[in-house]
Order: structure tokens, then C-alpha cells, then sequence
């Protein structure tokens, strides 16, 4: 049967004892040519920089050559659907995160199942979103932008680049007992290059995204998603600390393979992925851009 994406779906089959068993001469011999790592999100962004702070080093552990391709849309799934219609060789390799994997598989109707069509191999990350407003609303803190937006009668619009950060402002919303408007946009940039034209006054997006802008002064940060803060991100309040009490949402990434991909190949991944995350110098890489190696 083919569905709406035009992925078939056939009963499943008893694999032949060859193909259930790959020799340990593939694994030996993995990688045989460019490894393609598909991220389902626009450059620039903390996916973005995740693969390719993880991709160069990981170059070096496999005596390999990597491709990044940004394939941004759907909430990261059609990244995703290629990975699964690759050749399961190990040689495609999908960046999938909590959005991909959980939260587009409740929101949308996809051709694949997460569960079953990718095979993990290794988590990579962990990150705590950032809420943030223009320096030109006129708030340096959150009790400050509280006060505001109670008096915003048509709410506080807030511009987004997947449905994961809309799920805090669900949750701020709720908690602090004000309107919050969502703008959806393709990418961080794009949200952010809204936010300072003053198109919008707020963002609910990654680190990497809007830290810069933070440290700039064009855009006032007012606190984390997690529940407390962040050891990246010291000088932001978590939700806790601001009266958002209940809240922790945090978002991560890993590696994922298309399913049938030998478990020889996976196992070498997983392990040179291992070793990676291990070095110091990604730790700061990455923690410079509020992201936690996991």
C-alpha cells in the first residue's frame, strides 16, 4: 500500500540469515564512501550546528567523509522519510530529536513510525529552549514582561520555528494566566530576523539562535525552559526561579539510521559517537551555544 507520502508499506518478512547476519568484514570495512547526515532543519539553528560540530570529529574516529544536507520542513519528518527510504548501509544518517520522534508523531499523520522505521544509535545532545523579547518591548525581566502582557488585550504574539517550542508557550500561557499568540516560521533565523524588524516582539526558540542576539543587547532573554537553569546558560533564570513552577521542558538530539541497517554498522557508530561526545572540546563547543553533549 502506498500512503500519502509514498512510502510502501508491506507485511513484514523473516529476514534471510545472510541479511539478519552481515559479515564482520562489512563492519571492518564501513565506511565505504560519504557519509550523509540529513537534518531536518534550515541552517544556522542548534540542529545545524550540532551535526556539524559532531560530523568533523567524527570524520576522524571513522576515517570517513561526511555531507550535511538541511532538508527543513514538517517539523523535521521529511528529513526523516528520506533516512527511511535510504539504502540501510550506514551511509545515511538521520539527526533526529524529541520533536521528529515524539511530538510530530502525536500532531501529524506520517508514513512512517518513528518506533519501528529508524533504528537509534546513539543520543547526542540535551537543551533547554530560551524565552526571549525584543530589546524595543520594553522589559528587562520576566516580572516586568508578566505585567505587560496581562495588559495586552489582543495577547503577546510569539514567533516559533517547530511545534516543540510551541509546547512551552502552552505551558507558560497556562501557568502565568496570559494570551500567547504563535507565528510560525521555517527556521530560527527567520524567526529571529522577525523578532528584531519588530514584526513580532517575542521568540521561544534554541540557544544557538537567539543567545547571540542576547549578548548583543537586541534581544532581553527572560528565562530558560528547564526547570532550573541551565550550567550553559548561568546568567538565565530556569522556570522555576521566575514563578513557572511545574514547568521543565527540554528538548534533545540523536542519531538515527534506517532500520534495517546492519547492527554491526550500528554498533561502530554508536561507539565512535561515544567517543566523540567524550571530547572536551565539543563540551565547550557546544556549551558555547547552550547545548549539553549527552
Amino acid at each position: 500500500r502506498r500512503d500519502e507520502a509514498g512510502l510502501f508499506f508491506a507485511p513484514s518478512k523473516e529476514p534471510t540469515a545472510a541479511a539478519a547476519l552481515p559479515t564482520s568484514s562489512h563492519a571492518q570495512q564501513y565506511p565505504t564512501k560519504t557519509i550523509r547526515f540529513l537534518v531536518g532543519f534550515p541552517p544556522g539553528g542548534s540542529a545545524d550546528l550540532t551535526m556539524r560540530q559532531l560530523a568533523h570529529r567524527l570524520d576522524a574516529v571513522l576515517s570517513a567523509k561526511h555531507l550535511i544536507e538541511n532538508l527543513a520542513g514538517a517539523s523535521s519528518t521529511l528529513a526523516a522519510v528520506q533516512t527511511v527510504r535510504a539504502e540501510p548501509d550506514g551511509h545515511t544518517l538521520f539527526l533526529g530529536s524529541n520533536v521528529s520522534q515524539v511530538i510530530a508523531p502525536s500532531m501529524l499523520k506520517l508514513s512512517y513510525d518513528p518506533l519501528t522505521a529508524l533504528a537509534p544509535i546513539s543520543q547526542v545532545t540535551t537543551s533547554s529552549s530560551l524565552v526571549a523579547v525584543s530589546a524595543g518591548y520594553g522589559v528587562k525581566n520576566w516580572a516586568e514582561f508578566l505585567a505587560k502582557a496581562k495588559r495586552e488585550r489582543d495577547g503577546v504574539f510569539y514567533g516559533t520555528s517547530n511545534v516543540g517550542f510551541q509546547i512551552p508557550a502552552v505551558q507558560i500561557s497556562r501557568i502565568a494566566g496570559i494570551k500567547l499568540v504563535n507565528v510560525p516560521f521555517k527556521g530560527g533565523a527567520e524567526t529571529v530576523t522577525a523578532v528584531l524588524g519588530g514584526n513580532i516582539p517575542m521568540i521561544i526558540g534554541t540557544p544557538p539562535t537567539i543567545l547571540p542576539h542576547v549578548n548583543s543587547g537586541a534581544l532581553v532573554a527572560l528565562c530558560a525552559t528547564s526547570a532550573e537553569r541551565s550550567f550553559v546558560m548561568p546568567d538565565i533564570p530556569g522556570a522555576n526561579e521566575v514563578g513557572l513552577k511545574g514547568m521543565d521542558s527540554v528538548g534533545w538530539f540523536g542519531v538515527f539510521a534506517p532500520v534495517k541497517t546492519p547492527l554491526s554498522t550500528i554498533t561502530k557508530l554508536h561507539a565512535a559517537i561515544q567517543s566523540v561526545i567524550a571530547d572536551k572540546s565539543l563540551l565547550q563547543a557546544l556549551g558555547r551555544e547552550g547545548l549539553e553533549p549527552k
